[in-house]
């Protein structure tokens, strides 16, 4: 461990660094934006950045390790001299191949002279312990950046991506999370923004339809069932109710609960008060002589069984 890195502070709150400690960590990448404005990046990222430097016993002072904020978001990278110097340190790191590159992913070249950039780079990585190196390949396509030294040297820069690959897949214990300039430039390159769809105008001359207000205190008037009445205010935007709106509501209801009386037909007032009736009528007999019996019962009157006092029927 460097004697800059034991002089990085222990803890992410600033307000326990020494002046040298709060100047590493600027060094450090850990403080962005203008002079006037300088701000301190969050305390997680801050704690985070301090466990990889203890981690890894990288110097941010020689850019070996050190923090970037890239669109609002933040991350500690390393550089391929860092990278290396934690593989070397492991004592397992047994070198590696040459870095070869490719234009059509069958022929590996381990010079690359032709004007136009390569396809692909690859590297293997020998560790301790395994028979084969481990190999990493890195495309053009999903690391080239497009920056300067991109089109200046793009060989070099492939072969650097696929180096770090090569290095991480070979030690993931002690490179894990951590990557190399050259393969985070790429998230940095412009990229053309999703550009929303522009909204279509109407002519000047058509006016767009506009739907008149509704009228709630007519459709108040309109329910015929508390049912309907629940629904009425269900859809009434919470906006527009009103204590006079329900009222009117509760109104309705009310009328709707009061028995209505039927009005009583034309004809019930020239009702005669005895009913009258069509019926032929009979003379009644005025003596028992002019009354005709069926077995000694006149009809219409109770039969009495009693006998006579001379104990023999008339």
């Amino acid at each position: 461990m460097t004697n800059a890195v034991a002089a990085l502070p222990s803890t992410g709150d600033e307000t326990k660094w020494t002046a040298s400690e709060a100047a590493l960590v600027e060094a450090a990448g850990l403080v962005t934006g203008p002079p006037a404005a300088r701000r301190l990046a969050p305390r997680p990222v801050v704690e985070a950045f301090l466990m990889h430097a203890q981690r890894t016993g990288l110097d941010p002072i020689a850019r070996q390790i050190y923090c970037i904020e890239r669109g609002g978001k933040w991350g500690t990278q390393v550089s391929i001299d860092g990278a290396r110097l934690v593989a070397e340190r492991t004592g397992q790191y047994r070198g590696q191949t040459a870095t070869q590159w490719t234009s059509d992913g069958v022929t590996w070249v381990d010079v690359w002279l032709a004007s136009e950039a390569p396809k692909a780079a690859r590297v293997g990585v020998h560790r301790e312990g395994f028979v084969e190196p481990l190999y990493a390949v890195a495309t053009l396509d999903a690391y080239n950046a497009g920056g300067p030294m991109w089109r200046k040297m793009p060989a070099l820069m492939l072969g650097k991506c696929a180096e770090m690959l090569a290095l991480r897949k070979a030690f993931p214990q002690d490179l894990s999370g951590l990557y190399s300039t050259e393969e985070m430039d790429q998230a940095n390159a412009g990229r053309p923004q999703q550009q929303a769809p522009a909204s279509q105008e109407q002519p000047a001359l058509v006016e767009a339809p506009v739907e008149p207000p509704t009228d709630w205190f007519a459709e108040a008037a309109a329910v015929s069932s508390k049912d309907e009445a629940n629904a009425l205010w269900r859809r009434v935007p919470k906006q527009e109710r009103s204590g006079e709106l329900q009222a009117a509501i509760g109104a309705r209801l009310a009328a709707l609960a009061e028995p209505v009386k039927e009005p009583e037909p034309e004809w019930a007032e020239q009702q005669p008060e005895t009913p009258t009736t069509d019926w032929a009528t009979a003379e009644v007999p005025q003596s028992d002589d002019e009354v005709e019996t069926v077995d000694g019962v006149l009809e219409g009157t109770e039969v009495d069984e009693t006998p006579s006092a001379g104990g023999y029927d008339r």
